[in-house]
């Protein structure tokens, strides 16, 4: 039986209510057989006991908040990683029992489990209960908690408040025993932004727009901006030209594709990495209807694009038509590097763009 009573929920065990119940009424009969002050005591006893055992259970709903983390913030698959729930009880009442209802979700697969997690609460002061998790799928891991229940002594009534605990942890493939990689052979130019000679091009990325210094170029004037703010505005760019080679990861939709190519598109980018290449790292992203692009230089580097790519689920990552958005979005871009998968097997290949 469930009651509400101001924010906060209230269930009633049927079967503890009973059970005290009778223990209450046989004390009573025994008192009016036996006259005894042993019988008496413990009648009043029991008497004061529930509106006691229920207002140090509400009092205890009030003062207790909970925090979640993690020891790390990556790991492998199958690595042991502790997490951390950490309670603070303000008060000086405790529970024998109280469950927190915790949800483990990977975000990037849009795939979640219910568990439940079984403490006492000790009084005042902070607890840490640690746990142990073990991971088998590369994604963005959220274990989040939104609500507990504390029970009072006699476990008659069960008080259900709101929580707000979230923690995060990122799966990137195993590093190491790595297959050596090689750019396909290709014509002169391709597989970088190269520059053209033509009017108008310019294979750049905006990073920033700041005020007018001496020096700049005035192509690189932001007219519109500079007549609403009374003072030149100048486009502050990084160039792609010649330095970056483009790599687009073809995602497939369904899960078991995306684990592999992801675990092999490591390798490969890794390898390249490893053979002095700067790697400008595209995927799709259905929510902006654009790529976003990662710049990889370095191990590091490709671990803050993984955990980028997670930040948005599959779903979106996925499309079929690739090919005709990079000609969309990159007009002038003569061919890139695709991690695509055909069949069975993750491939390296060169895609002209035409």
């Amino acid at each position: 039986m469930n009651i509400r009573i101001r924010d906060k929920k209230v269930h009633i065990s049927v079967l503890h209510l009973a059970a005290f119940m009778l223990v209450y009424i046989i004390n009573i009969l025994l008192f009016l057989i036996f006259r005894g002050y042993t019988f008496l005591l413990t009648w009043i006893f029991l008497t004061a006991l529930v509106p006691c055992s229920f207002f140090t259970a509400w009092r205890l709903a009030s003062s207790v908040e909970g925090f979640m983390i993690t020891e790390k913030e990556t790991a492998s698959p199958g690595e042991l990683v502790e997490v951390i729930v950490s309670i603070h009880n303000d008060s000086y009442f405790c529970a024998l029992k109280s469950t927190w209802y915790l949800n483990i979700g990977n975000s990037f697969y849009d795939t979640s489990d219910d568990h439940r997690l079984i403490l006492s609460i000790p009084p005042r002061g902070d607890n840490r209960f640690p746990m142990t998790v073990t991971m088998t799928e590369l994604g963005r891991i959220v274990f989040t908690c939104r609500k507990y229940n504390v029970c009072d002594l006699l476990g008659i009534l069960s008080i259900c408040s709101d929580c707000a605990m979230e923690s995060c942890l990122f799966i990137l493939p195993q590093s190491g025993n790595t297959v050596p990689a090689a750019i396909p052979e290709a014509p002169s130019g391709v597989a970088e932004f190269s520059e053209s000679s033509r009017k108008g091009n310019d294979h750049s990325e905006v990073s920033d727009i700041r005020t007018y210094r001496i020096g700049d170029r005035p192509k690189n004037i932001h007219w519109k901006l500079s007549a609403r703010n009374r003072e030149l505005m100048v486009k502050d760019r990084i160039s792609l030209s010649g330095s970056e080679h483009v790599l687009l990861l073809d995602l497939p939709s369904d899960k078991n594709g995306a684990e592999k190519l992801l675990t092999e598109g490591w390798h490969q980018i890794t390898e390249l990495l490893n053979s002095h290449l700067i790697i400008r790292l595209l995927v799709w992203n259905q929510n902006l209807f654009s790529f976003d692009g990662y710049s990889v230089g370095s191990p590091e580097e490709l671990v803050e694009a993984y955990c980028q790519i997670y930040q948005t689920m599959l779903s979106y990552r996925s499309s079929s038509l690739l090919r005709q958005y990079m000609r969309n979005c990159y007009p002038l871009l003569e061919s890139y590097l695709c991690i695509t998968q055909k069949k069975d097997t993750v491939r390296l290949e060169i895609w002209i763009n035409g």
